[in-house]
């Protein structure tokens, strides 16, 4: 007998109480760094999700069933795009800082750190289009995971904005930027110089292209593309990034900043600067996120955007190979009663309670309980004056 089906996972007591202090720890850095904590419904219109000019998800990856009436809805495969929608038909007064903590739901193939039902932590700031947004945003974003105790971590940025004006240097079509996206996404240098060779894409514009995936390192890979790419748009996109970069470095983040100007997001709704948290020994993003200045448009507002979204699972991933633990319980009291002074037992529980430790009363009559339950302390009831 098949119990779950794939993609899916049960949380036993210690597991979750795992999770629980991890999502605790990014809930108080959020609502401390200003964003207001919303939950969005898990399921809504499927159109709310797909029917928005290709900019969101794919429909087939999209969890879809019909109510009574024959509407058709979606299991939220994302926060963002929710939030968005509460912005832009429930607010009128921006900027807007909301945070979330909620499990989404995607139909990919599940293999480790990705799976069909997953929780996503995470912030958006909506309605106010600067640097100091985009900095915000990745300094909430770092102090969250140094709040939960991971190490090790590089926070790569890149730039849709510079990718684009160099994409249009070249005249492909759709489809063909597709397969170049991808084969840049890889890094794949060989199958790229192909690519290039095959589209008759020379000169300037091949070494434009053939250099992307090796601009990956500090603030010096941004001095060293100002000084090759000399197309207008590409210029300004720099230049915002060496002023997010500024104010990171006041910030003291600057060792956990690197640059990728070959970072090719798989959501299309990214506009302007984009990035993503790795953990060392991992092998996927534990944190993703950037601008996606075109997404309220699709409901009814037009409002700049950025914000970002942490794997909580993944980020259990990362603590558990950096050996943290977070599944310690309470200060656990048994304590032993019998029926004559079950009311003085049960004072001195909630007055245990209240001192936030685990208080569980035991009836002197079942004492296997007792044997089974592993309590930091034990009292008997007539050991307690109170």
């Amino acid at each position: 007998m098949n119990y779950l089906p794939d993609g899916v996972q049960d949380f036993l007591p210690e597991e979750y109480r795992f999770k629980h202090n991890i999502e605790e720890i990014l809930r108080k850095t959020f609502e401390t760094s200003g964003y207001e904590e919303i939950m969005p419904p898990t399921f809504e219109y499927s159109e709310n999700f797909s029917n928005t000019s290709g900019l969101i998800f794919d429909k087939n990856n999209l969890y879809r069933f019909f109510d009574k009436k024959g509407n058709i809805l979606a299991l939220r495969p994302d926060v963002t795009t929710q939030i968005a929608r509460i912005a832009a038909t429930k607010y009128s007064d921006y900027p807007v800082k909301f945070c979330y903590i909620a499990n989404v739901f995607r139909y990919d193939n599940p293999q480790v750190g990705r799976m069909r039902e997953f929780t996503q932590a995470g912030i958006e700031l909506i309605g106010k289009n600067h640097e100091y947004s985009d900095a915000e945003c990745i300094a909430v974003a770092v102090e969250s995971l140094k709040n939960v105790g991971i190490k090790d971590f590089k926070v790569d940025i890149g730039q849709v904005e510079f990718f684009k004006s160099v994409l249009a240097e070249l005249n492909l079509k759709k489809d063909d930027e597709q397969v170049l996206k991808e084969l840049l996404e890889q890094k794949n240098q060989s199958e790229i110089e192909y690519f290039l060779e095959k589209n008759n894409i020379k000169g300037v514009n091949f070494e434009y292209i053939v250099n992307l995936p090796l601009l990956f390192g500090d603030i010096e890979v941004i001095k060293k593309a100002k000084d090759v790419y000399k197309i207008e748009k590409a210029q300004e996109a720099l230049g915002y990034l060496e002023h997010v970069y500024d104010m990171l470095k006041d910030y003291g983040m600057e060792d956990y900043v690197m640059f990728d100007l070959g970072m090719v997001q798989s959501i299309d709704y990214y506009t302007g600067l984009i990035f993503r948290i790795f953990v060392k020994d991992l092998g996927y993003a534990i944190c993703a996120g950037g601008r996606y200045d075109n997404l309220l448009y699709n409901y009814g507002k037009n409002l700049p955007a950025t914000g970002f979204a942490i794997s909580v699972e993944r980020a259990m991933l990362a603590l558990q190979n950096q050996s943290v633990d977070y599944t310690k319980k309470p200060y656990s009291v048994g304590i032993i009663h019998t029926n004559e002074n079950r009311k003085k037992a049960y004072k001195l529980a909630l007055k245990l309670r209240k001192e936030g430790k685990i208080a569980e009363l035991i009836n002197n009559d079942d004492m296997n309980y007792l044997k089974k339950k592993k309590f930091d302390e034990i009292i008997e009831i007539g050991e307690y004056d109170g």
